[in-house]
């Protein structure tokens, strides 16, 4: 069974993900757009196998030089068999082998994927379930102060649109389908998202390590993800630089009206982020093919 976790970036999905990774029979795939990029790109692109092995590194975050993930090309490419629900769930399987689990257990692969959100055919066209996360947006907008790949969203306007562009991709996900969580009430939630996505009790993993740890070594943000889960995002919203925080109150009480016209922005954003995943896949594939060659000289 598939399941895809969406959420603003910053919002708490990985630590979600360490969670739920632990439970014998899933596996929760290191941060992808690849789900949104098989519904979107061409029938020729679809046909290659290479190409496709080459977007799942491309857009694994963060890509470059390489992207959080134990599979190579080679790995990934051979993967790229039967319909999309069939390769997502390959690649799961793959993954679970590199990080020595039995890939026979594996029941569940779990993408999170919290970029593209708005190119939801793909994802969509799965039998997959999707599970919502959010967080308080005023936790969310300062943590585009921790990262370096927030500071365009330091803005309260353009957080602002970037935050509802968010959930009218939300709303575009079935009612039936979707399972919604708050960030602080994820360990009173837990059990009932687990029911939720089917995950049978059969414990923890015995043996391999988390897709999750790969992942937080890739960056300072995330060394948190994969500790016990504790919130202080009271403490934060209390410490919160009270002028900025008006600001943004009020951007979003003026552009919440916007929300459902904000499909062909978030689109718009999300199509050039596949540009740039298709360059990032033609690194990956040159990188691969360099390698390759240096090999057998």
């Amino acid at each position: 069974m598939l399941a895809f976790i969406l959420s603003q970036p910053r919002s708490g999905s990985t630590v979600l993900s360490a969670m739920l990774d632990k439970r014998k029979g899933v596996v929760c795939m290191p941060e992808s757009s690849f789900p949104q990029v098989l519904g979107a790109i061409s029938k020729k692109e679809r046909a290659d196998k290479r190409w496709l092995a080459g977007l799942y590194r491309g857009s694994t975050f963060p890509p470059c030089p390489d992207p959080p993930t134990p599979l190579t090309i080679a790995d990934a490419e051979a993967c790229m068999d039967g319909k999309d629900d069939d390769i997502l769930f390959s690649l799961g399987k793959a993954i679970a082998v590199k990080l020595g689990k039995d890939p026979r257990d594996v029941r569940h692969v779990i993408w999170k994927t919290t970029r593209t959100i708005g190119l939801h055919k793909g994802p969509l066209a799965t039998m997959g379930t999707f599970v919502v996360l959010r967080r308080d947006m005023h936790n969310v907008f300062d943590s585009q102060f921790r990262v370096a790949f927030g500071i365009r969203n330091r803005n309260p306007w353009r957080y602002a649109i970037f935050a509802h562009s968010y959930e009218n991709a939300f709303s575009r996900i079935p009612k039936s389908r979707r399972f919604e969580l708050d960030y602080e009430s994820i360990p009173r939630e837990f059990e009932s998202l687990i029911q939720f996505l089917g995950v049978e009790d059969r414990g923890e993993w015995e043996t391999g390590i988390s897709s999750i740890d790969l992942v937080a070594k890739s960056g300072s943000w995330l060394k948190q993800a994969t500790e016990t889960f504790r919130s202080t995002d009271d403490q934060k919203r209390a410490s919160l630089d009270h002028h900025l925080i008006t600001q943004l109150d009020f951007a979003l009480k003026v552009s919440g009206p916007l929300v459902p016209a904000l499909g062909p922005l978030r689109r718009y954003f999300d199509m050039r982020s596949l540009g740039h995943i298709r360059n990032d896949a033609a690194f990956q594939l040159n990188k691969w093919s360099a390698l390759q060659e240096r090999n057998h000289a």
